[in-house]
């Protein structure tokens, strides 16, 4: 058996290298301040009015999508209102959230300048009547494709039991009578 010999790994060492200075304690604590060229943090109040703006902007895109599936939905396009499902998904999603961060920090809403607080709420208004309408137009649309579907299977079940045979009271074979019976017959319910 051969056994060879490997180099001992190098380890980092957690000295600096010579000749490198390190930062007094007193120094690295001091708070530093960003250079002429350097991107200014936020602050809590530009971080608030960030939000508000968010906010709008997702107001803004779930409405606009609202109105695309509602004219869809009115139009019995159900195609393209497969499509817009996922993003309205996404954007009600997001609208929850930051309705959740506001009913959490209320104080945050009053800190906003007085016309963004307006137009939020004329926005969040209109947002709320585009939900109000379709969710009307989804209920029509379901309780139409709904009772077509029961139309359809009692046609089916009107023809089976006219043409199904039958035995009369005295026991003969009626080929064709026109007898009330439950016949199997179902429907998926789904969409």
């Amino acid at each position: 058996m051969t056994m060879t010999h490997r180099p001992p790994t190098p380890t980092r060492s957690l000295t600096p290298p010579r000749g490198t200075m390190r930062a007094a304690p007193a120094q690295a604590a001091a708070p530093q301040r960003p250079s002429p060229g350097a991107p200014a943090r936020a602050t809590p109040a530009a971080a608030n009015a960030g939000r508000s703006d968010d906010m709008m902007a997702v107001i803004r895109q779930l409405s606009e999508v609202l109105t695309k599936e509602n004219l869809a939905l009115k139009r019995h396009k159900t195609e393209e209102v497969k499509s817009l499902g996922e993003r309205k998904e996404q954007l009600a999603r997001l609208y929850q959230s930051h309705m959740n961060a506001i009913h959490r920090d209320p104080a945050a809403v009053k800190a906003w300048e007085p016309a963004k607080r307006n137009a939020l709420a004329q926005a969040a208004i209109r947002l709320s009547e585009l939900m109000a309408e379709n969710a009307s137009l989804l209920k029509a649309n379901i309780t139409s494709i709904d009772r077509f579907l029961k139309s359809v299977v009692n046609a089916v079940k009107e023809r089976q039991e006219k043409q199904s045979a039958a035995y009369t009271k005295q026991g003969a074979l009626n080929g064709y009578a026109a007898v009330k019976r439950n016949l199997a017959v179902s429907f998926n319910q789904t969409m």
